[in-house]
């Protein structure tokens, strides 16, 4: 294949570093990070499709690539972090974009944090707080094989460790990664001493699991974490726990790829990080901390001093039982009722059982020990609130915002559709919530509703948003998945 870049040199902090340059130099930058073992090479394939509009560079970090070996053995990450600020001044970049690749990713979260003002936006590629302990075992057992052998046994061994590749793509790639000795054998580029059980070198930094969690909360700058679905490194919970605490984050996760995504699926990559750029460019890249809404705890707490001006089921909010109970609420407030008075009676029966279930389930009651009211209406009501809740622990962010939407629209003479198109909505992501929705929904009689009065459907608007405010931050009862992905244009206003 043949790319369009050069091999430039930079010689920063008494050290060679190599890197790899595509692109036109006046177009904005993109500085690329590898993880251990390899080299900017295994950034080929994303950066030949973006080579028309950006300027991207491929750093081989210390001890890696055709970059020299730090003779202190120092491979800390505050080192590395030194390098790319001292690289950035001898390049004259101001401000960049940043792609972090496994231990490039650490990498990059540590700069990034050292030096928010120069990082546009960052991506992070199958990297988390936590790694899992048999990708790492992997790696480790891959790149301590073998010191010397002949080239194809190398292309073997690399095909054996990702299938996923062809052969001669993985060919391409140790062309990259390997250097011949005198005697015509071949062996890996990076330090010997990585190789080594007591090498005494300084590697990576030694914060524990918690304190690296800490640091990805405080990166400010909008934030694409990329998984691959076969990756055995960074799981899908670390990657949706990372996505929800970290301040401006969005998830994707690129299908048939391993720890290796740009390599391995370079083209759902190269548009996953497309699309993430366009929507910074544009400033439609939304701070997850925006419009934060308070802990459960506090929501359950200040119920209790609203109680008297608000309706009870405010504290639904705090389960995340929003839409459903709202739509539920005005069935149990309406069905069989033949007068204003029982209506009323009926209605605050019902918030004082919600109330109880709620602040219960939160302070640890088990959902047996509840009172159930004596009306059958409600219990089946109530019945149907408390199937639902995990039903909605994986609606992800997107099936909450139509909801929501949905939610808003409901009136008096539009309930039953918005009930169904509620449903609808919720059903891409829930299995059974769609089906419960309907049948409370069905339920709902028309002519009922109008007697009913506006108070009970404005109430149920505002229930149902406030809940799905609050449920979008729970991680207990809400995960957080990515948009679609589209194929757009790029349009950074440099």
């Amino acid at each position: 294949m043949t790319y369009g870049y050069v091999e430039r040199d930079a010689h920063v902090r008494n050290l060679k570093l190599h890197y790899q340059e595509w692109g036109d130099a006046n177009a904005p930058a993109i500085v690329m990070l590898h993880g251990f073992g390899v080299s900017g090479h295994m950034f080929d394939e994303f950066a030949q499709r973006m080579q028309d509009r950006f300027r991207l560079i491929a750093l081989d970090q210390r001890g890696h690539g055709d970059s020299e070996w730090s003779e202190e053995g120092d491979y800390t990450r505050q080192s590395f972090v030194d390098d790319l600020e001292a690289f950035r001044e001898e390049l004259g970049l101001k401000t960049f974009l940043l792609v972090g690749h496994s231990m490039g990713g650490l990498n990059s979260v540590a700069y990034t944090v050292q030096h928010p003002d120069r990082v546009r936006a960052l991506v992070l590629v199958d990297v988390g707080p936590e790694a899992a302990k048999e990708g790492v075992d992997n790696i480790v057992r891959f790149t301590r094989g073998p010191d010397e052998l002949e080239f194809e046994e190398f292309v073997e061994m690399a095909h054996r460790f990702n299938p996923r590749r062809s052969i001669d793509n993985i060919r391409e790639r140790m062309s990259h990664r390997l250097r011949q000795l005198e005697n015509g054998k071949w062996t890996w580029k990076f330090d010997r001493r990585f190789r080594e059980q007591d090498s005494g070198l300084r590697i990576g930094s030694e914060l524990s699991n918690d304190e690296m969690w800490q640091i990805y909360r405080q990166i400010p700058v909008p934030t694409l974490l990329v998984r691959g679905t076969e990756s055995d490194v960074l799981t899908q919970d670390t990657a949706e726990r990372a996505a929800r605490e970290m301040q401006r984050c969005r998830l994707v996760v690129v299908p048939g790829a391993g720890h290796s995504v740009p390599g391995d699926n370079p083209d759902d990559f190269t548009a996953a990080v497309n699309e993430f750029l366009e929507d910074v460019a544009a400033g439609r890249f939304e701070a997850a901390a925006e419009d934060e809404p308070p802990p459960l705890i506090e929501l359950v707490g200040a119920q209790d001093g609203a109680r008297r001006k608000r309706p009870g089921v405010l504290t639904l909010v705090a389960v995340g039982l929003g839409a459903t109970l709202a739509l539920a609420g005005v069935f149990a407030a309406t069905k069989g009722a033949k007068s204003r008075k029982a209506r009323r009676r009926q209605e605050a029966e019902a918030r004082r059982a919600a109330e109880a279930h709620a602040a219960r389930r939160i302070a640890g009651v088990p959902v047996g020990a509840l009172h159930a009211p004596s009306n059958a209406d409600l219990e089946r009501t109530r019945q149907r609130a408390l199937e639902l809740l995990n039903d909605l622990s994986v609606v992800g962010r997107d099936g909450v915002a139509r909801a929501r939407t949905a939610a808003s629209n409901v009136d008096l003479e539009r309930a039953r559709a918005t009930a169904t198109d509620i449903a609808h909505q919720l059903g891409e992501q829930a299995r059974h919530a769609p089906a419960t929705v309907r049948e409370a929904a069905a339920h709902v009689d028309r002519e009922e509703l109008k007697s009913s009065g506006k108070k009970a459907a404005k109430r149920g608007r505002s229930v149902a948003g406030l809940a799905l405010v609050a449920a979008r931050k729970a991680p207990a009862l809400l995960g957080k998945q990515a948009p679609p992905k589209k194929k757009k244009r790029f349009g950074w206003r440099s």
